[in-house]
């Protein structure tokens, strides 16, 4: 059975939290999310997936946007792309 980190709904101190984390740390502007998923303009994403998550965070249709920033959190921390 093939597990992933995908959840339905979030809260709004998950999503807070997650948003904070990419205003209070640098980072690299191009990520490899794997998959053939590359982002070349990270910063701009990651605003409009933020802007996204902090409107809809409750509605069940926009979780994808929201796993979408945890995934690219996780892989520029994984490739050593975060710069403290």
């Amino acid at each position: 059975m093939i597990m992933n980190n995908y959840k339905p709904t979030y809260t709004k101190e998950e999503v807070d939290e997650l948003v904070k984390w990419f205003n209070e740390h640098e980072y690299d502007d191009e990520v490899d999310l794997g998959h053939g998923q590359y982002i070349k303009s990270v910063k701009v994403s990651v605003a409009q997936l933020s802007h996204l998550a902090q409107l809809y965070y409750a509605n069940r249709n926009f979780s994808g946007p929201i796993n979408m920033l945890f995934k690219i959190r996780d892989c520029l921390t994984e490739q050593g792309k975060v710069h403290e």
